[in-house]
């Protein structure tokens, strides 16, 4: 069931077929690996005219407690310095130079870093009464 929520990320109406089947197949040789691991493929298109890609892609773990708080304590300083810092944390497999490649962490990959970092739903049952 993560491998699907992990694939539902990425926009799979845009990615080619080929290309689709094969970050399914990475994630699951991931997950096989380590089972517990929560795998997000991010996929950066790449530019004709700059890249040597027309797509790269990275294999990402969330965040642990000790990564995220570093990251939190980074970004009170340098918010694309703790980003990139965050994508080294938790760089699994892929395009490493999604992460080295000034231009494509700066305009790809920082932008999509936001899914590792996803916030679960959650609601507050409040049980008290009004004006008690």
């Amino acid at each position: 069931m993560e491998d699907k929520e992990a694939l539902e990320m990425v926009d799979v109406e845009n990615i080619d077929p080929k290309l689709l089947a094969t970050i399914e197949k990475k994630v699951a040789d991931l997950k096989e690996n380590n089972p517990k691991a929560k795998i997000v493929p991010l996929v950066v298109e790449g530019e004709p005219d700059f890249d040597e890609k027309e797509a790269y892609v990275g294999y990402f773990s969330r965040p642990s407690f000790i990564n995220f708080s570093k990251y939190l304590s980074l970004s009170q300083k340098d918010q694309a310095n703790a980003m990139r810092q965050l994508a080294r944390d938790c760089f699994v497999d892929g395009d490493r130079e999604l992460i080295d490649d000034d231009d494509l962490f700066l305009f790809g990959l920082m932008g999509q870093l936001q899914h590792l970092i996803k916030m679960r739903g959650g609601r507050l049952v409040n049980l008290s009464k009004p004006g008690k």
